[in-house]
């Protein structure tokens, strides 16, 4: 959406440092199609590794989307980039899914989110809800994701945006206020069914 709105160069790292099933690298081709570059350094089972680019693409006058998953490790490995995301027009954004482990409680989201601050040595950061519990999540357990999330933050910050399939945006929007941003599904595998 981004390169088809603006025209501009999108280049998308994988920093993530743990490989889980779902990952951005499988999507290059279809990506590619659409004007955004997916980078990646190929690797040997979950041996840390390091993409080229990161720097050449924050200093260029395109957009540069870091995924920096995978905790402490990818955490200090976008600290390396901490002069170049500390730029006025830089927006972090953490991501939380409320249905996650390690997104149940006030204090595992801290702990992680801290430690991103403090090796990305950068002093604010944006929450994006992402409350799913994979592709067949319906509205309910939607909203339900966000109510735990608010009640999770409750006193700290608010959320005022998240992601739904936009298969049930609509109806999601016209039941909460926050800024939804609709999006779709591209990593599907056939285990999960």
């Amino acid at each position: 959406m981004l390169a088809e709105q603006t025209g501009k160069k999108v280049d998308l790292f994988d920093l993530d440092q743990t490989k889980p099933l779902f990952r951005s690298r499988d999507l290059k081709e279809a990506f590619a199609k659409d004007g955004v570059t997916i980078h990646f350094q190929e690797q040997l089972l979950d041996a840390p590794s390091a993409v080229g680019g990161v720097a050449t693409s924050l200093m260029g006058d395109g957009y540069t989307l870091l995924d920096i998953g995978g905790g402490h490790s990818a955490a200090r490995m976008a600290g390396g980039y901490c002069h170049l995301l500390a730029k006025e027009d830089s927006v972090p954004v953490y991501v939380i899914n409320s249905y996650r482990p390690w997104t149940k409680s006030l204090e595992a989201i801290d702990g992680t989110m801290s430690h991103i601050l403090k090796s990305t040595r950068l002093d604010h950061i944006y929450i994006l809800g992402n409350p799913n519990l994979g592709y067949a999540t319906d509205v309910n357990e939607f909203m339900n994701g966000l109510d735990k999330l608010d009640e999770l933050l409750d006193g700290i910050t608010t959320v005022n945006s998240a992601c739904v399939r936009s298969d049930i945006y609509e109806e999601a929007q016209a039941r909460t206020d926050k800024f939804l941003l609709p999006m779709e599904l591209y990593l599907t595998y056939e285990w999960v069914d």
